[in-house]
């Protein structure tokens, strides 16, 4: 019996090495695996680093703000820190926001006369390489983002959680210059209705 017993431990350590091995190699395959990753340092994200100036449309409203973008958790995420405010409604972009989000004229009031502000979490999937995004704004919206790049874009797809329950979402960033890009973001909204964000970020000269 206790012969039995050695044999039966033998066989399972050997089948525990191999299944570790196993993982190593898929860790290995899928992306660069390691205990301590070295900060972010890849083309893409060096170039967001900065100050942005912005000016954006929406069914929403048309509007100017700023995004500081810098590393963070040493060099882990980006940390991209936005405000806006809504300079203009047109009567239409009135009547979208009351009728497809149900805004009231204090809502709309209180929209014009204070900032958005929405502060942002990026960071690369060690394993995978993918690309992944967390947003919360003061609106009380929470979102998890996860994309890639093509080419000169990035393309995010995020799902909404909080205030905006149950919303998704797509995001383009297409760089123009290593002082431009422009963003354009369409999100499909609970009830089906449709919403989307246009907008052209600037780099602040001397940032």
């Amino acid at each position: 019996m206790k012969k039995l017993f050695i044999i039966l431990l033998i066989i399972t350590m050997s089948t525990t090495s191999c299944m570790i091995n196993k993982e190593k190699e898929t860790v290995k395959q899928g992306g660069s695996y390691s205990f301590q990753p070295e900060p972010l340092d890849d083309e893409w994200n060096n170039w967001l680093v900065g100050e942005w100036d912005c000016r954006a449309e929406s069914d929403v409203g048309e509007g100017t703000g700023r995004i500081k973008i810098e590393p963070g958790l040493n060099g882990q995420f980006l940390f991209m820190k936005g405000e806006a405010q809504t300079s203009e409604m047109t009567p239409e972009q009135i009547k979208y926001v009351k009728e497809t989000l149900y805004a009231t004229d204090e809502d709309i009031e209180r929209l014009q006369s204070s900032s958005f502000k929405e502060l942002q979490i990026h960071t690369i999937d060690p394993k995978t390489g993918e690309r992944i995004g967390y947003l919360f704004d003061s609106m009380r919206c929470i979102a998890k983002g996860k994309g890639k790049l093509e080419g000169n874009k990035e393309i995010m797809q995020w799902k909404w959680s909080g205030q905006a329950q149950g919303a998704t979402s797509t995001r383009i960033i297409e760089k123009i210059s290593d002082n431009k890009f422009t963003l354009y973001h369409k999100y499909i909204l609970p009830n089906g209705n449709i919403m989307e964000d246009k907008g052209v970020m600037t780099r602040k000269a001397g940032k």
